[in-house]
C-alpha cells in the first residue's frame, strides 16, 4: 500500500538519481554542445551568430549544472528533514529561499543564453516563473513557521 513514508524514500531516491544525471551530463556538456551548435536545425535569426555559441553554450551549461546540484541538495536536507517529521522549521524555509534563488539563476542564465538561441530564452522564463513560484511557496512555510512557533509558546 502507498503511504506518505514510501512516497518520501521514493522522492529522495529520485533526487538522488536526478544529482547522479547532473554529475553524468556535467561529462558530456562539451559534446552537448557541438551537437547542439552543429547539427540542430537553423532557427530564426538570433542576436549573436550560431557559430560563436560553443563556449558561451558551455559555460551556461556548466554553470547551469552546478546550480541544479546545489537546488537538489537543499531538496535532499528538505526531504530529510520531512522524513524527521520535521516540517515547520526555518531550515527548511531557509532551503526553499535557496532553491527559489538558484532557479532565478538558472533563469538569468538561461535568458542570456538566449541571444545565442531563442529556445534558451523560452526555458529562463520558465526557470524565472518556477522561482517565482518557489518563493511563494518560501513565504507560506515562513509564515507557518512563524505560527508554530507563537503556538508553541502559547499555554
Amino acid at each position: 500500500m502507498w503511504n506518505k513514508d514510501r512516497s518520501l524514500i521514493l522522492s529522495r531516491i529520485l533526487t538522488l538519481a536526478a544529482a547522479m544525471a547532473a554529475v553524468i551530463v556535467a561529462v558530456f556538456i562539451p559534446a552537448i554542445s557541438g551537437w547542439y551548435q552543429y547539427e540542430m536545425a537553423a532557427e530564426a535569426n538570433s542576436v549573436f551568430d550560431r557559430s560563436t555559441m560553443f563556449i558561451p553554450m558551455c559555460i551556461t551549461l556548466y554553470v547551469c549544472d552546478a546550480l541544479a546540484l546545489g537546488a537538489l541538495w537543499n531538496l535532499n536536507t528538505l526531504l530529510r528533514n520531512i522524513s524527521r517529521d520535521e516540517v515547520f522549521i526555518q531550515k527548511n524555509t531557509n532551503c526553499l529561499r535557496r532553491i527559489s534563488w538558484i532557479c532565478m539563476g538558472v533563469g538569468v542564465m538561461m535568458m542570456i543564453f538566449g541571444l545565442w538561441s531563442s529556445i534558451f530564452a523560452f526555458f529562463g522564463m520558465c526557470a524565472l516563473m518556477f522561482g517565482l513560484i518557489m518563493r511563494v511557496l518560501k513565504n507560506v512555510f515562513e509564515k507557518a513557521v512563524e505560527i508554530k512557533s507563537e503556538n508553541d509558546f502559547t499555554i
